[in-house]
Parts: structure tokens; sequence; C-alpha cells
């Protein structure tokens, strides 16, 4: 619990509350500052603090409150490890639709940044696929919240990185579970190449699967089709494997040494606009000289997907993310060079139209800020001050920056609130 995947930041806690099936939303409604955590899969220390208590899942007892209602529907406990509730569905014949290539993550904590992975392609992100949510506020009020009831908080709590309070449980919507899928792996010659090959299969909508990468010098790429094990039609040769088992092109698990740290950081651009958004990369450094990998998902997303505030998938129908995962020295002036690559890689991100995935290294600054969500952001700080939640994950950058106004001027919580009752009276809802 004193630091996170990253491990660039430690720090202990004051406090660290373990939660069981049920959150007691007493310790939201006390008003002590709270920093919430899942798996501790963040890069950026936003997992991480010393001056707050820190509320967290106990992992005992979550796999039991799992429940099957039916019609596909699924409702699990936040805390949950996805490896957990796919196990579960898929013992009952169903699956979940996008699973991230590191099931021991909690289902709270990929919801609250949005959940992409190699069934982006077709399927879009995981938040896509969630029913409703249990949101716990600042005063311990749980709501149910789904696309017709309180709309506003789940349009804004899933992507949102849990600055809208607690996701207790949720409900997902399941697919028929298919064992097998038939894979191909590709080698690439050059790094254009892949991406040519990137962009071919963004304009497909016959793909199950897919991913690209660029490691140790090796540039590769997987791509999928659900299939009958006993034949491989299709994109042959391939072969067919189990679903849990489709090999990751990085391993999240392995421990780096005590003087290195993860820094890493995703970016999704409109579909066609992947190779400007990696020359950007190429400018700032040579990818041959750097420890560094990238990594490539195609993210395909309903034109009937609800527009989430601060998701990584924007509007448009198909994008492309870009994973630039490094690992560098525990030495300030090599970390500080990393952070400035990826400011300049936050620039270029959202002059292509653009969003970054918020589980990474990013430092908002006001304009920035301001550009990739524009209204969102002034509505985030409203509605933190109306559900009482100042006190919540106050630390994160994105909170920090919808607390400023445009010209960097903090804004007081007597300011917020008059534009909250505004805003709410403007829209006929009621101010919590």
């Amino acid at each position: 619990m004193t630091t996170d995947f990253g491990g660039a930041r430690h720090a202990v806690p004051q406090a660290v509350h373990r939660s069981p099936g049920a959150f007691p939303a007493v310790l939201l409604a006390a008003g002590r500052p709270l920093t919430l955590r899942g798996a501790g899969h963040s890069c950026d220390g936003q997992t991480v603090t010393d001056a707050e208590m820190l509320v967290t899942w106990s992992r005992n007892g979550t796999a039991a409150a799992v429940r099957d209602l039916g019609e596909g529907l699924v409702e699990v406990p936040a805390g949950t490890s996805w490896y957990i509730v796919e196990r579960y569905l898929n013992q009952r014949g169903r699956s979940f639709p996008v699973l991230t290539d590191h099931l021991p993550v909690s289902v709270g904590g990929t919801l609250s940044v949005g959940g992409i992975g190699v069934g982006s392609v077709r399927y879009g992100m995981q938040i896509d696929h969630v029913e409703r949510i249990q949101l716990t506020d600042g005063v311990g009020i749980s709501r149910w919240c789904s696309r017709t009831d309180h709309p506003e908080l789940f349009r804004f709590a899933l992507g949102g990185l849990g600055s809208l309070g607690l996701i207790e449980r949720v409900v997902l919507r399941t697919v028929p579970h298919q064992p097998y899928i038939h894979v191909r792996h590709r080698r690439h010659s050059t790094l254009a190449e892949l991406i040519a090959y990137t962009e071919q299969i963004a304009q497909r909508d016959d793909i199950d699967i897919y991913c690209g990468s660029l490691r140790r010098g090796v540039l590769r790429s997987t791509t999928g089709r659900h299939s009958d094990p006993r034949r491989c039609d299709g994109d042959a040769p391939g072969f067919a494997v189990e679903r849990l088992r489709v090999p990751a092109d990085h391993a999240r698990t392995t421990a780096l040494p005590d003087d290195r740290v993860r820094m890493w950081s995703d970016y999704l651009v409109p579909a066609g606009l992947l190779e400007p958004m990696v020359d950007a990369l190429r400018r700032r450094v040579r990818l041959d000289r750097l420890s560094v990998m990238l990594y490539l998902l195609v993210v395909r997303r309903s034109p009937s997907a609800t527009p989430f505030a601060f998701a990584p998938a924007g509007p448009a129908p198909v994008s492309i993310g870009l994973g630039v995962y490094a690992s560098v020295p525990r030495e300030s002036a090599a970390m500080a060079a990393i952070r400035r690559m990826f400011g300049e890689l936050m620039s270029a991100c959202y002059e292509l139209g653009g969003r970054p995935y918020l589980y990474g290294i990013h430092d908002f600054d006001d304009a920035s800020a301001q550009r990739l969500y524009g209204p969102d952001l002034d509505r985030l700080a409203q509605l933190r001050v109306s559900h009482s939640l100042e006190h919540v994950n106050a630390h994160l950058a994105l909170v920090e920056a919808a607390q400023r106004d445009p010209t960097g001027r903090a804004v007081t919580a007597r300011e917020t609130q008059g534009d909250s009752a505004r805003a709410d009276s403007a829209a006929g809802t009621e101010s919590v």
C-alpha cells in the first residue's frame, strides 16, 4: 500500500481501511481526506497517499458476493478481480467482452479509467458494457446510476478516475462464452509497416482481438477471431488458444529492480492519425536508444455509446491507442526527461483530437485540461461540491485542474456551489 505499479512514488498513509463486500459509507460521510485504491495499478501515484486514509478493497469474500441476475447480467463488488469475474462467467457459459491484459486488477479500478484491451477492436471499452453502478458520494449516500437513473453521475463516474465517489458494485452486460480463439502472430520489418497494418485493422469489422507492439527491437502484431478449435479458418496459418490464455505482449507482473521505475502513458487518437502521433514520439526520442516499449490497440465503439466525460476514447467511432512504456533509473533527471516527453505527447494527442488514458502519467496544465474536456471539467467541480466530495481523491491532477478557473486561479467551494446550483436548475435536476 506504500507505492503503486509505477513505483515512482512511495508514501505511507496515516491509515488503511480494507473494505469487505459492503462498504461502510460512514467512512466517506466522516469528511476525512480519503484516497481510493483498487489494485494499485496506477503509474503516477494516483492511488498512493501519505497524509490521508487509504481506502481499498479486501479480496476476501468478493467472489462469493458475485450474483448472476439472469438475461446476461451479473452483479459484482467493485473490488473483485477480473480474473474471478471471468472464471465465474465462463463456468456459466458467459464472458465479459473486453478484458485488460492483467486480470488481477479490480473491476472498479479499470472501470474508473475506461478499460481497454485486445477485445476493444470489436467491443470498445469496458465501461461501454456496464448496465449500472452503485455510487457512494461524500456524505455516504449510495445511488444506483445508469443511462436512465442519475445519467449524469453515470457518465462522469465511469472513466472518471474516482473523482465522483466510490463505485461499490457494478452490473455488467455479458456475452456468450466462446472459449477458443484463432490467433495469428505477425512480425513486421519496420514501424511504418506496423502502423499501416494497425490502420488496416481499424477499418475492418471482422477481427475479434488485436494488439501490436515494439518490444526490444521486435515489431509484431496479434490478430484473432473466435473459432472452433478443430479448424483454423481465415488468416491461416494460425492456432487456436483458450481465450484466457491469449498471450499478452507485455507482462505487468514482472518486478522491477529497486533502482528503476515504470513510467507509462497511453493515448487514444482517431483512426487514421496513428502515424502523426508516433511521429511526435520519434521527434522526441530515438526509439532504438531508449528502454521503451510501444503497445497498440484498436477501439471500436457503437454509435449509440455513452459519451463518458473523461474516458480515453472520444467521439470518433474508431480510435487507436498508443501506449508508451518506459523503464527508467530512479533518478530525478531521467524521470523529469520522460515527464517532459509525455507532456509533448499530450500536446500532440489533443492536437490530433485524442485523449489520454488516465491511469498513466499525465501532467495537466489548465489549457490542455480545458481543451481536452471543455465544459465537463467545470461540471466535475460543481458535482464534487454538490455531492460533498471535496475530501475524496482531491490530489488527482484531473480534480486539481477542475478546481481552477481558466486563469489558473483556484475556485472556492462557495463559487462552485453557486455554479452547481445554477447548472442543476437549468438542467431541471435536483441538487443534492
